[in-house]
């Protein structure tokens, strides 16, 4: 559920240097940051760029744009001070910025490509931080995003609550391609880790039905579905800047 105020950004800082910290060695990188730095750097092949202008927004320490160093010039800008300091040292080659997403100086028009990681659950005004990415993309670039499902959320059981500076504004797909329409055109979704075990997803992920499916389907056709399907807790999307 969504807090009745936004935490200070001076409080929201402390808690992402502190989050930030057990990201800073790449082996204690999870399976689901694997997962969906795949499907990003699925999505981003599929644009077929040449050496393009990519921004990180909200790049952590900066193990994607490390990544996504390979395929262009890189910058990386976060709140996290501690965490652009890991990112400078991670990617010599990228350029990289700490402080507030909403006021940090961006040219306009500029990148070819943004990467939002899980970020726009994270910041007190949704449709401003789409129209900062928006106002930095060159007109028919591309941004790929990715956060949280709440539709996944509210129906498990296995999140911890995290603490009053943890900004939580979580969204459906629904919610996020709202958001997105005024300046944006959707052209890929999907969604990635299949759980959950209230409502509808008790059924679809259930152990016996899936043992019982399993004799016709395979378990990953089955995973792939669901993901197809939204029942994910990671949501991505590929969308373009409209003109």
């Amino acid at each position: 559920m969504d807090k009745l105020s936004d935490p200070p950004i001076s409080e929201q800082q402390k808690f992402w240097e502190t989050w930030n910290a057990k990201m800073r060695d790449p082996e204690h990188l999870n399976d689901w940051c694997t997962k969906r730095a795949d499907v990003i750097f699925r999505f981003f092949r599929s644009l077929r760029l040449e050496n393009p202008e990519i921004l990180d927004f909200g790049c952590g320490t900066g193990w994607l744009s490390e990544m996504l160093a390979k395929f262009g010039r890189v910058t990386g800008v976060d709140l996290a001070e501690s965490a652009i300091a890991t990112a400078k040292s991670r990617c010599p080659e990228g350029r990289f910025i700490a402080g507030d997403l909403f006021k940090i100086a961006l040219p306009m028009n500029h990148y070819d490509v943004v990467v939002s990681q899980e970020v726009i659950a994270h910041v007190p005004d949704q449709p401003a931080y789409l129209e900062r990415i928006a106002n930095a993309l060159k007109l028919g670039g591309h941004l790929i995003i990715t956060t949280p499902n709440k539709f996944v959320i509210d129906r498990s059981d296995v999140f911890p609550p995290q603490p009053p500076e943890h900004l939580e504004k979580w969204l459906t797909i629904r919610d996020l391609k709202n958001l997105l329409r005024p300046r944006f055109k959707v052209l890929r979704t999907t969604s990635i880790l299949p759980m959950g075990n209230r409502g509808v997803l008790r059924i679809a992920n259930s152990t016996k039905i899936a043992r019982l499916l399993s004799l016709f389907v395979s378990s990953d056709r089955i995973a792939s579905l669901k993901e197809q399907l939204g029942l994910g807790y990671t949501m991505i999307l590929l969308v373009q800047k409209k003109a």
